[in-house]
């Protein structure tokens, strides 16, 4: 048995603490909610406070005892692992504070959100110790919180440098990317740094250097096909990972070489290289030719529109102007026939009077 282990054992058998311990923020709400909210909100019935606070204290102590199989314990976490689990316990905290849970209510709703809890952290646990020593080669060097004395420690799990080869092919013209990224990367520890090399005669020349993790080379041609260098560097400078990549540059058919790529010099920066140097000839650029012809037609389409909505409008007022000259005419006819009608009487009436 690794003396890791029996270390971990020994404390857990001996120490009765909890991860969530800690963390601050998460020790602070417990404290408020212990010794404020639920004094407060049972101070009729000191009993079930005290059972509420004592199962409350041993659920968040005794989170340390939980075993993550029946053949693990638990008594290291990371900071990432230890923020969900914190801010898990917020939310619960929340919860029953925000709602107005009265006597049982209140009793079972704490009771629930604390087996919750637990439920949790046995199910965040698991994906946790899947990252120790989770690397397949290289050097992982990773960072753990003690669960009892909650001071950090580093450790490192060396399983060789060199990490294999990968074949990559691609068309001519088309960008290659070089990805170093392996699964384990992740969760390293301290700041990354990756170094990519083109390897010729066995001698390695320096392509670029930086925190990302993949290289891309624009429009390769066949002068691009040969064997390729990856490797991540730990704080100090090192290679904690090595990975080769064996590139053959394939010639689609159908397509034309327009001019020769010229070589490229090593460099440091920017992971994107090179500017393309086998673009087709310059095409005529006819953007603004059809910008000026849809504007024509557009304006045209408003000027005939125009002339033909006046046309009409004229067209209806002189009608309206005849309709209303003809009615004019009609009513004078009219008139002067009623005038002539009105003289014939008064003239029959006067011969008749005499």
């Amino acid at each position: 048995m690794p003396w890791q282990v029996f270390w971990i054992i020994v404390q857990i058998i001996t120490i009765v603490q909890g991860c969530l311990k800690c963390s601050n923020d998460a020790m602070a709400i417990k404290q408020d909610f212990r010794n404020r909210f639920l004094a407060k909100k049972l101070r009729k019935e000191p009993d079930q406070k005290k059972k509420l606070q004592r199962l409350l204290d041993n659920v968040v102590d005794g989170l340390s005892h939980t075993r993550i199989n029946p053949k693990k314990y638990m008594a290291v976490i990371d900071e990432l692992t230890l923020g969900r689990i914190a801010a898990h316990f917020k939310r619960f905290v929340n919860r029953i504070t925000e709602n107005d849970f009265q006597d049982g209510q209140l009793f079972n709703e704490v009771t629930w959100g604390l087996q919750k809890l637990v439920a949790t952290f046995e199910e965040i646990m698991p994906q946790f110790t899947k990252l120790i020593c989770s690397n397949e080669c290289g050097k992982l060097i990773y960072s753990f919180i003690n669960c009892y004395s909650c001071q950090t420690n580093t450790y490192t799990c060396i399983k060789g440098i060199y990490c294999g080869e990968r074949r990559i092919q691609v068309d001519m013209d088309e960008d290659l990317i070089l990805d170093c990224a392996l699964r384990w990367h992740k969760v390293y520890h301290g700041v990354k740094q990756y170094r990519f090399f083109r390897v010729v005669n066995g001698k390695q020349q320096l392509m670029a250097s930086g925190t990302d993790s993949f290289l891309v080379k624009k429009e390769v041609n066949h002068n691009d096909t040969g064997r390729y260098r990856c490797e991540m560097l730990d704080p100090n400078g090192e290679p904690a990972s090595r990975l080769d990549f064996q590139v053959t540059v394939l010639t689609p058919v159908g397509k034309t070489t327009w001019f020769t790529r010229p070589h490229l010099t090593p460099m440091e920066g920017p992971f994107a290289l090179g500017v393309s140097s086998r673009e087709p000839p310059p095409q005529e650029d006819w953007t603004a030719w059809i910008v000026i012809a849809v504007t024509g037609g557009l304006l045209s389409l408003v000027v005939v529109a125009f002339v033909c909505y006046y046309r009409h409008k004229n067209k209806k007022d002189e009608k309206e102007q005849e309709e209303e000259e003809e009615k004019e005419n009609e009513e004078k006819g009219e008139n002067e026939e009623k005038g002539e009608n009105e003289e014939e009487g008064e003239i029959e009436e006067s011969e008749s009077e005499s």
